[in-house]
């Protein structure tokens, strides 16, 4: 869809606070339950209990949608209007607030692992004085279901965290019960690794979906 003038001051807006995140530059540890890197091979063990580490909070905000495919993510929520998103993986929370930006009328319930980042992103919320976003703190197979039943019904969900085959598959038919007609599913990072890549070739060819966008970084899922 076309952007006007005013969705481009919307995303300096959002990308002046992350620039102000980055100049601070401050040493943040944090407990990462997701798979880390493509190279490390992580056990589920380890994915189950976290991984300590230290990050930079200039770090933090590199991670997750920028620039152009950041701007996809809002054009889409803005032109689908859903009533109800479900984000996976809010990290400094810049995807929710371009989520909540595109669609003022929409309700963001948006899941962080770590409570240090999770405190990061609210106060980026905060200062994007963004109103419709929820967020919770937990690991996903921990909080997910609770999320979903107060959710109950999810037109758009963004899939964003763990970046390991089996739970995205897992996490996938877990909330596939509580989409709604015609709703729409995107899965960040498809390529970052062979099994995020394999778990996109089962996701896209499941029988409930219409049709598809491989876009490479991301993967759109449109359903009947």
């Amino acid at each position: 869809m076309m952007l006007s003038e005013h969705d481009y001051k919307i995303f300096g807006e959002i990308e002046d606070i992350r620039e102000k995140i980055k100049e601070k530059n401050i040493a943040v540890s944090v407990l990462d339950y997701g798979a880390g890197t493509p190279s490390e091979n992580r056990t589920s063990s380890q994915m189950y209990k976290g991984v300590q580490k230290t990050i930079s909070t200039k770090d933090l905000c590199e991670i997750g949608l920028k620039n152009n495919w950041a701007q996809a993510l809002y054009s889409l929520v803005k032109e689908n209007e859903p009533n109800t998103i479900l984000e996976m993986g809010t990290c400094c929370g810049f995807s929710s607030i371009y989520m909540a930006k595109a669609s003022l009328n929409s309700q963001i319930f948006t899941i962080e692992g770590d409570e240090s980042v999770a405190n990061i992103a609210k106060n980026n919320i905060d200062a994007a004085k963004c109103k419709n976003i929820i967020q919770y703190i937990g690991r996903f197979q921990d909080i997910l279901m609770d999320v979903l039943h107060e959710i109950k019904n999810i037109d758009f969900a963004f899939i964003d965290g763990h970046h390991e085959k089996k739970a995205t598959i897992e996490y996938f038919n877990i909330i596939k019960p509580y989409l709604s007609s015609r709703a729409i599913v995107v899965f960040d990072d498809i390529s970052w690794s062979s099994g995020m890549q394999e778990a996109w070739d089962i996701i896209k060819n499941d029988s409930d979906i219409k049709e598809y966008e491989d876009l490479e970084k991301i993967g759109v899922c449109y359903f009947k």
